[in-house]
Order: structure tokens, then sequence, then C-alpha cells
């Protein structure tokens, strides 16, 4: 019988992919020894052990992932309110409520993937259903309620402008072919309005004290500029970068920079982050990549390496993207040295 089959079986984990995933973690032993294959054999007699796992602490992995950041980065000591895109499950929202943040306003375009435990939580206020990458009608979160009313006027659509596109709804897909230079709604702000409406206000009115990112199926570069108007000025910024999400769809150039999965060419690594990392400085975030560029502890469902980019908000950028790029490979190094045991 296979490893992740006979954990399940005997009741130690809820799921096969959880299985998988202690498994892929170094947390499962076969009669004292560390297994890391979910195909591995074994038998009725077989032992199974599971280790202290640092995902069991979260409602999911990502909760994981985000701690490593932290216990890194020991004077990071996030408090106040943050908002956590790419929201999902749930795992950031969770680690950062376990280091002591007031209130998480979280935002995901799926439904119903918030864990219980923090859907029924008063600190956290969760937004469903948004494509940030199109949803985002330049709300701040924190505006009053006179303020989104005058944004929502402001949002009238040309027709020409869209050409006839699609509208995203909330729950639906529509698309609308109004007549040529008439004005629309897009039904997608006022549902973003609407589930805005139950948020609470006394958020500061500068912006939230910290930013999380977990997106995936998209590039950062697409959700990065919401994430920063959402922020105070010193506000931290706290983005996963994914390979597999930032390297494009392209099924030719995915066949040649991924294998079963796994990216296999550190320079294409290391001209994504290039080409990732330096417009940020252009966008108001400050960082210093040798020191702010960190290895997850965790792997990604496929095995990829991932990395965390911590910085801060300033009213203008303090660096040329070029200088910027030119460090990515030292960064990378020392996140990796950094991240071996």
């Amino acid at each position: 019988m296979r490893l992740d089959q006979a954990l399940l079986q005997r009741g130690l984990v809820a799921s096969r992919s959880a299985a998988a995933r202690l498994i892929q973690d170094g947390a499962v032993s076969v009669n004292g020894e560390r297994v890391t294959k979910a195909a591995f054999e074994v038998s009725e007699q077989s032992t199974l052990t599971l280790a202290p796992s640092r995902e069991t602490d979260f409602v999911s992995r990502a909760g994981a992932k985000l701690e490593g950041v932290f216990l890194a980065r020991p004077a990071l000591k996030p408090a106040g309110y943050w908002v956590d895109f790419g929201q999902s499950t749930g795992g950031f929202s969770d680690c950062l409520l376990k280091h002591g943040v007031s209130r998480v306003l979280g935002f995901d375009v799926g439904h119903d993937q918030l864990h219980d435990s923090l859907r029924l939580d008063p600190r956290v206020f969760c937004v469903e259903g948004h494509n940030l990458r199109k949803a985002w009608p330049v709300v701040h979160p924190f505006h009053d309620e006179q303020s989104l009313s005058s944004l929502h006027d402001e949002q009238s659509l040309s027709a020409a402008a869209v050409d006839g596109g699609p509208c995203l709804h909330r729950k639906t897909r529509v698309r609308q072919k109004p007549a040529r230079n008439t004005a629309i709604r897009d039904p997608l702000f006022d549902d973003l309005i609407a589930d805005l409406s139950g948020f609470d206000r006394q958020w500061p009115a500068g912006g939230a004290d910290g930013v999380v990112i977990d997106v995936s199926f998209i590039a950062l570069s697409y959700v990065i500029e919401q994430a920063i108007q959402c922020l105070r000025m010193g506000g931290h910024c706290i983005a996963l970068i994914k390979p597999q999400f930032e390297l494009g769809a392209d099924p030719s150039l995915r066949k040649r920079w991924f294998k079963h999965g796994l990216l296999r060419e550190s320079p294409t690594l290391q001209s994504m982050l290039q080409d990732l990392v330096a417009p940020f400085a252009t966008l108001g975030l400050h960082f210093d990549v040798q020191k702010d560029l960190l290895a997850s502890v965790l792997p990604g469902q496929s095995g990829n390496q991932e990395y965390f980019l911590v910085s801060q908000r300033q009213a203008a950028a303090t660096r040329r993207g070029a200088d910027i790029a030119r460090e990515v490979p030292f960064g990378i190094e020392h996140a990796q040295r950094r991240s071996a045991p």
C-alpha cells in the first residue's frame, strides 16, 4: 500500500493531500526512517510515525511559510491592522493573528475556502469572489461610506473603452454589449461596495499596517499596486513569490523551464526575480534584496522553492531598478544559504 494511503487509512491524516504534504515536508517516518515519497510501499506491519510539523500549527501550510519569515526576521513584529491578498483557507491570516495582529481584511477570488475558525473570528473580515486584477476599482478599503459612494459615481465606464468586453460579477460572469458611447455601471463594483459595507470603519484612515500576498495563477505584478494602495507609509508588504506563476502560461516556455512542475534552470529564476522585484522600487516599496529576499521554509505544492520579499512603503523610490536587479543574484545566494540546514 502507498504511504499516503496508509496514513489516511490509519486515521493519521484528514486527507491524502494532507498526507502528501506531510511526507514532502519530511514529517513522516516508516519504521524509524524518514520517507519523502508518497508512493513508498508500506505493509500492515509497518510502523508509521508523524513528527511535529510546522504545517499543523496553522489552518494551512501557508501559515507555516509566513511563520518562517517572522522567525528569520525577529525584528519584524506584526501588529495593528493587516490586509491578506489571496486569503484562501487563511493560513497567512491565522499566522498574523497568532502574532498579535488586531484585525485582518482578506480578499480572495474563490468562495467558501476560509477555515471556519477564521470565518467565525470577529477579528477577520473576508471579501470573497473578487478577482483583484479586474475588480479593484481604485477603492481604498479605508474610505468612509461617503467616499465609497462618490467613487461609485466615478466608476461609470465608457462602452467604447471596454469594447463590449465581459463584466465580471462577484458570483457569475456576464457579458454585456451596450450601445456605443453609453455609460455603463460595472456590477463588479457594486458587489465590492456591498461586500465592504460591513467593514469596520475604525481601521486607520492612513491605511493598513501591513499587507501579505499569496496569489496563484497570476503574477504578483498584477496585484502589487492594489496592495500598496492599502498600505500606510512605513507599512510592511510581505509577498510570496511563486516561480511557476511568475514565468507565464506559455506552454512552450513552461516545457523548457520546468520538468514535472519543477523549475530546473537557476538562470531562469534569477531573470524572473530581476524582472519582478526591480520595478517594485519605482512603486514606492523599499527593500534590500540581499537581506529582504527570503527562501520559504516550505516548498510549493509542486516542490518548487518559493521566496518571500519583505518591503516597506515609502513616499518615493529611493533606488533605481537597475541597481536592484544587479543585486538579485547575491540575494538568491544569501536566501538559499540562510535556508540551508
